[in-house]
């Protein structure tokens, strides 16, 4: 992880300690959009381009476009607001793999969701394993693809001895203290006691968890489905209670969400969505969801860049404040899972995601969708699925042979040294670049694209039209501000950056992926013509074709925190003079030679943190990093 480094270092001996103090506290739309409604209007040239189509941008002005934002007023952003869902259980990558969690690091994640999605609906937290009499149970529920995708991970997880929870927590600290957010199995583990003894587990290992899902996409084991699980939303409720109250039990300050149906689903979402507006006894403290647009059929990559682009204006921050918060009033959101379409899940013949995920559009889309979504206050994390795969960090051999020969062995086997090939995504190379301003900030400052920008089609008909510029401006918790953007058109497009109507005369540190076809992706180490770039720049900035851009500046160079500690009964207390949106990384290590472990961030005016040793009778090393 790179940042500017505190480095004042102490080290005590402690005595084994009693329980840790809970220390680590884990925003509308801006006028972006010209509609232009054209009757009878189809915009018949689709130049083809290599293997997708040059989408031309239609343009209005030749002069810079006014991108402006004002730091009055500022928009809190939730610390760690952009992640990712994960999806190991069914390969041979482990947790602990050390490459696999450097290539991780560089894409600052917020948070990352333990254990997967619809494949862990038989996964035993206890044991790290998919448990083969619960993918029974799924079977006689009537759910085959379930079924499937459980079943295709009980070899695998065999084979490299599980994925244990204290591993996952090691690939969170390893890649800059990312967030914790669990899913639980409440499908097949139908013991609310063990959801309480999961919580406990954490809480008693000093391991903050973000949110717990009860559930995933429970809204998909309903009986119109042909499922089981679920009568209706209300039975959901019902069921989920007891899990609640068992989480809550263990942790008073657990944060606990159900699920709302997917926008993209045509039918039974809102039956699903009513039953739980309507529920009386509303124990959650969080709502969550995952969104999926229904893939369009017969169609070309030109006509589904319009679909989504339509989806990223009407379907985003409208959404939350228009139906969401509007039906659940006091409750924050969090989305979980989302891609510009509709794929295929884990154990299926068809593993692909369908285009435009993982391409340099998907990028473009995922960057646009967490921007949009972290102008909304009371959303608090969104990330899109996922980590491992296509649309992620990619793996030209993710050795899942290596651990199945194991378990049919009966043995483990530790697949670290394998040659897995891992590579960056054209989607997660994009999507990159916004991670690493939001996720380094505090704020959001409201921020508007003048009327002259050129305008793409957020239509398959070509009648309406959007700005093919998105940008939103943040504060950094690091002394900078940072002000990203997503051009979905074909054309460069001059932009110039103002702050508070004063035209910004700095220079940029600017950082951004581009590319001539929307459609490319990587296919290897060896082939990935989408990557990351950087430049340096001034007013005005031209903001390349189909691309993602950082602009970041430093406003304030950070003086160093006079770090001091002291202990009573075990107890280590760490105190500095914390500044007003700066966010520290707090480490430790027992080595000022080896490896510093990642304890949790802490944002604004925090002074101080207190924790019981969890390594007693060794030396203790910490420092503060500015991100």
């Amino acid at each position: 992880m790179s940042g500017v480094e505190f480095s004042v270092h102490f080290f005590i001996s402690c005595a084994s300690s009693s329980k840790c103090h809970k220390v680590f506290d884990f925003g509308p739309d801006v006028a972006d959009v010209m509609l232009m409604s054209r009757t009878h209007l189809r915009l018949g040239i689709q130049l083809l381009l290599l293997a997708g189509y040059l989408w031309p941008a239609k343009s209005t002005a030749q002069t810079p476009v006014l991108v402006s934002f004002a730091t009055t007023n500022a928009t809190q952003l939730n610390l760690g607001f952009a992640g990712f869902a994960e999806e190991m259980l069914d390969t041979g990558l482990e947790y602990d793999n050390t490459n696999f969690q450097q290539l991780v690091s560089t894409l600052t994640p917020g948070w990352i969701r333990y254990p997967s999605g619809i494949s862990d609906d038989a996964f035993d937290w206890r044991t790290g394993l998919t448990c083969s009499n619960w993918v029974n149970v799924i079977y006689t529920n009537g759910e085959t693809s379930a079924g499937n995708s459980c079943s295709y991970t009980i070899q695998t997880l065999l084979g490299k001895g599980g994925a244990q929870f204290t591993n996952f927590v090691g690939l969170c600290h390893n890649v800059g203290g990312a967030k914790i957010i669990v899913v639980i199995n409440c499908f097949t583990d139908t013991n609310p006691a063990s959801a309480g003894n999961f919580a406990g587990f954490a809480v008693s290992n000093h391991i903050p968890v973000a949110a717990w899902e009860l559930c995933n996409e429970p809204y998909n084991f309903t009986a119109t489905n042909g499922s089981d699980f679920f009568t209706n939303g209300t039975d959901y409720c019902n069921k989920m209670l007891p899990y609640c109250k068992a989480i809550k039990a263990a942790d008073p300050h657990a944060q606990v969400a159900v699920f709302f149906a997917n926008p993209g689903n045509s039918n039974g979402g809102k039956f699903w969505d009513n039953a739980l507006i309507g529920y009386t006894n509303k124990f959650w403290d969080l709502i969550t969801y995952h969104y999926y647009p229904q893939a369009l059929r017969d169609t070309n990559f030109f006509d589904l860049m319009a679909y989504d682009n339509g989806l990223l204006f009407s379907n985003t921050t409208s959404y939350v404040t228009n139906y969401l918060m509007t039906n659940n009033p006091n409750v924050n959101f969090m989305i979980t899972e989302f891609q510009p379409v509709q794929g295929s899940g884990a154990g299926t013949t068809n593993q692909n995601p369908n285009p435009p995920s993982m391409t340099l559009y998907g990028g473009i889309y995922v960057s646009e969708f967490i921007l949009r979504m972290s102008t909304v206050p009371q959303m608090k994390y969104v990330g899109n699925f996922q980590l491992f795969n296509q649309n992620g960090i990619n793996a030209t051999n993710v050795h899942r042979t290596a651990v199945t020969t194991a378990a049919s062995g009966g043995y483990t086997t530790n697949t670290q040294s394998l040659p897995f090939g891992f590579y960056f995504s054209a989607q997660v190379s994009g999507e990159s670049v916004a991670y690493g301003a939001v996720n380094r900030s505090t704020a959001v400052y409201a921020t508007s694209v003048g009327t002259n920008c050129p305008t793409v089609p957020m239509s398959t008909n070509n009648d309406a039209f959007m700005a093919a510029i998105y940008a939103q401006a943040y504060q950094g918790g690091n002394g900078k501000r940072y002000v990203v953007l997503t051009n979905k058109g074909s054309n460069s497009v001059p932009v110039q950056i103002t702050q508070d109507n004063l035209v910004l005369t700095n220079q940029f540190l600017e950082t951004f992926v581009t590319g001539g076809d929307p459609s490319a992706t990587n296919g290897s180490p060896q082939l990935s013509p989408i990557g990351i770039k950087t430049a340096r720049a001034t007013n005005s900035v031209t903001i390349p074709a189909y691309s993602v851009v950082r602009l970041e500046w430093t406003v304030t160079n950070l003086p160093p925190p006079e770090l001091a500690v002291t202990v009573t009964n075990s107890v280590q207390h760490l105190q500095w003079a914390g500044l007003t949106n700066v966010i520290y990384n707090l480490q430790a290590t027992t080595n000022l030679l080896g490896t510093w472990t990642t304890l949790g961030r802490l944002v604004n005016q925090q002074t101080g943190v207190s924790f019981t040793n969890w390594n007693p009778g060794q030396q203790q090393f910490y420092r503060l990093l500015i991100p």
